[in-house]
């Protein structure tokens, strides 16, 4: 029984690489705005963390792809690909508390629905890469 308690979370370590790998389908809708959004950026490392400043305006492009900036023409912005996707995150609120000012991978998200205010499921965030524009 031991050796499963070890074993399992080595076995989701392994698997989180993979889920984020996945291949994301997109509409053709939401290429375009994924596209005019990043238009203009460099991809930099992904960070574990972003600050309260950079979620002030949060785009849900679809269930996989969430955008974060401290507005919505920031110099910065910040892509997110929530383990596993968020399903129906385009027609629900997403609520999430954070114990600090900071937004971290992990971090659960709840979805909410619109008219009952009733809990639809829930996802976490996945790691927050930068796309900054390019100088001029």
């Amino acid at each position: 029984m031991r050796k499963l308690l070890l074993t399992i979370p080595a076995v989701m370590l392994f698997a989180a690489p993979a889920m984020s790998e996945e291949k994301i389908e997109l509409t053709e809708e939401q290429q375009t705005m994924l596209d005019k959004r990043l238009e203009g950026r460099t991809a930099g490392e992904p960070r574990s963390c972003i600050n309260g400043n950079d979620q002030r305006n949060m785009t849900v492009i679809s269930d996989d792809i969430l955008i974060f900036g401290s507005s919505r023409n920031a110099r910065t912005i910040y892509v997110n690909k929530p383990y596993g996707g968020c399903r129906n995150a385009d027609r629900n609120i997403l609520v999430y508390s954070r114990p600090t000012s900071s937004l971290c991978k992990g971090e659960i998200i709840r979805l909410v629905d619109n008219h009952s205010g009733i809990t639809m499921g829930s996802c976490s965030f996945g790691e927050f890469v930068p796309y900054t524009k390019d100088a001029d």
